[in-house]
């Protein structure tokens, strides 16, 4: 074989090589779902400080915090709700230390949770009530910065902040 074409063969492998690798990893049969590396909450852009000046009343550096608005009235359904996103610390195994669960009750509603009750001072009610939203994921710095719904499935919670422990190096 001349060293030309050895140099042409070269060459379309390098455009073909990547194609080619591209197309298996699309494929199940490599066992790559982009899909399942995909947030299930709702990504807050641009992130919401709730730290401003000295206060540090959510960010203490080092865990992150899954914050549970708690409504006024809570029926059975919500309850039951309320106790699976109790669970979300726990599941986290070993590295349960570096989450924790705040309550934050609604006017008037003391909390019947065993989490740390928060009570955001109103410019963090202000913020957090843009973010309009249930369950609020604040990072070690006082930043929510992913949000659920309410009829949000608390194992999504779950799943995303294993994946958060497991990506981000505070706390550790």
């Amino acid at each position: 074989m001349s060293k030309r074409r050895l140099q042409l063969i070269l060459i379309a492998l390098a455009f073909l090589v990547p194609a080619l690798l591209a197309t298996l990893l699309q494929t199940r049969w490599m066992h790559w779902d982009p899909a399942s590396t995909r947030n299930r909450g709702e990504l807050i852009r641009p992130v919401i400080g709730l730290v401003a000046g000295s206060d540090a009343g959510i960010a203490d550096g080092r865990r992150w915090s899954v914050v549970v608005r708690v409504p006024a009235a809570c029926d059975a359904g919500c309850e039951r709700r309320l106790a699976l996103l109790g669970r979300v610390r726990e599941a986290q195994g070993k590295e349960m230390e570096r989450v924790r669960m705040l309550a934050w009750p609604a006017a008037g509603r003391a909390p019947q949770t065993p989490w740390t009750a928060w009570q955001p001072d109103a410019r963090q009610q202000g913020l957090l009530a843009l973010a309009e939203a249930e369950v609020v994921l604040v990072d070690p710095l006082g930043n929510a910065m992913m949000r659920y719904r309410a009829d949000a499935d608390p194992s999504d919670v779950r799943k995303d902040v294993a994946h958060l422990l497991r990506w981000s190096k505070v706390g550790q």
